[in-house]
């Protein structure tokens, strides 16, 4: 449940509890060295790319981040579905047009209110890095703005690792973080990360990628896509999107997503997701997450491609894209490896509108560690010597039905 935690098998006695974690250190040490000791290239926005039958995804190094998702669609024409540059680099240059774009994010996912939070009798500060209010995704410098390393790449599988410094936008602790990437033959990317820490911190990490199942063919938004959440609860916000402490009931109000529904229908009711909006920026809970089974299906009907999304967390943020503002390009390059598909114009460059896409963030209950009264297995507290897992699986097929 919301970033699990297992007890590593380290002795009791301090001695033996720094040696083993010396010897930890020493092991990701040389695994990075052993990756740069290869022909490699110097390059933090080469395109990695991974696949399996009917799926082929790319990644950069910076951030973690997924720059390409192919699957196929209702006519077998494959679809890139996920927003980006065509420029790798432009993800550095442009980091906030719009914000996280396809990274890792972390420390802390989300949000902490007023970039306050305590571990026992110690309170720690992170940046305000939104609106001088509150910390967002982990800080000025966060996990999706880093620079990660290339641990290990198969032709299905690919990770890369992060060791985030004592102090490091305010975190105590050193946290060594590892991410997996890996497709199948099903159609599905899994994503499983793992982090460790010599001193007890909070960690929360999600992945970020915008989605839009159309690919820009047919309309401009997502509001045709056709979602449903199997939740019957949400975290209520204030207008900073930071916890009251309180759940709502999704029953009567625009956020009951329990039937499918197209995601506009609603969206002009929907104005929990902070100040002066209208859309969708909120995080459904799972009262009894089951790993085995689907939280969240969407699908665009034009093209048919459905994803499904399942995973081991307790909640689901969901962000409808409503601050977009028409500045992030819509990809030109519409090649493939299996087909030469015909390019966008070339001398008229679209744009990503408000509503142009969907961003679903599996994670624990957001800012829980300032809502102790949930529980501390809410509370994204992460103990010296133990480890954070976190899975979440994307299942991509062809819609059937109306």
């Amino acid at each position: 449940m919301g970033g699990q935690y297992r007890r590593t098998a380290f002795s009791t006695t301090p001695m033996v509890t720094l040696i083993t974690f010396a010897t930890t250190v020493l092991a990701a040490t040389a695994a990075l060295s052993s990756v740069h000791a290869k022909p490699a290239r110097d390059d933090p926005f080469h395109r990695h790319t991974i696949r399996a039958k009917g799926i082929e995804a790319s990644f950069i190094e910076y951030g973690a981040t997924i720059t390409n998702l192919w699957v196929d669609d209702k006519h077998g024409k494959p679809t890139d579905i996920v927003l980006g540059w065509d420029d790798t680099t432009q993800f550095n240059l442009q980091p906030g047009i719009p914000g996280f774009l396809g990274a890792v994010v972390g420390r802390y996912a989300n949000r902490i209110r007023n970039g306050t939070f305590s571990i026992d009798d110690t309170e720690y500060h992170t940046p305000l890095n939104e609106n001088d209010i509150t910390t967002l995704h982990g800080g000025d410098m966060g996990f999706n703005r880093l620079n990660w390393t290339l641990l290990d790449k198969g032709k299905s599988d690919i990770s890369f690792g992060l060791v985030s410094e004592d102090g490091d936008e305010g975190f105590p602790g050193t946290a060594q973080i590892t991410v997996k990437y890996s497709v199948n033959d099903n159609q599905e990317w899994h994503v499983d990360y793992e982090g460790t820490s010599d001193k007890d911190t909070i960690m929360m990490l999600s992945q970020h990628t915008y989605w839009n199942l159309d690919a820009f063919r047919t309309s401009d938004t997502v509001e045709d896509h056709v979602m449903q959440i199997a939740s019957d609860q949400y975290i209520k916000t204030d207008g900073s999107l930071i916890p009251t402490g309180e759940f709502g009931n999704v029953e009567g109000t625009a956020l009951d997503f329990r039937s499918a529904k197209p995601i506009g229908q609603d969206l002009q009711e929907a104005t929990e997701c902070g100040f002066d909006c209208v859309g969708y920026d909120n995080c459904w809970i799972f009262s009894d997450p089951n790993p085995d089974e689907y939280q969240v299906t969407v699908h665009a009907p034009s093209t048919g491609i459905q994803m499904a999304v399942k995973t081991d967390q307790a909640a689901l943020q969901f962000y409808s894209c409503g601050g977009l503002d028409g500045t992030l390009p819509i990809k030109k390059k519409k090649h493939h490896h299996r087909h030469h598909l015909e390019s966008r114009c070339e001398h008229e460059q679209e744009y990503v509108q408000k509503y142009g896409c969907l961003v679903l963030e599996t994670e624990n209950y957001i800012d829980g560690i300032n809502n102790p009264e949930w529980g501390e297995e809410y509370t994204g507290l992460l103990r010296a010597g133990d480890e954070y897992t976190h899975h979440a699986e994307y299942h991509f097929s062809i819609h059937n039905g109306d």
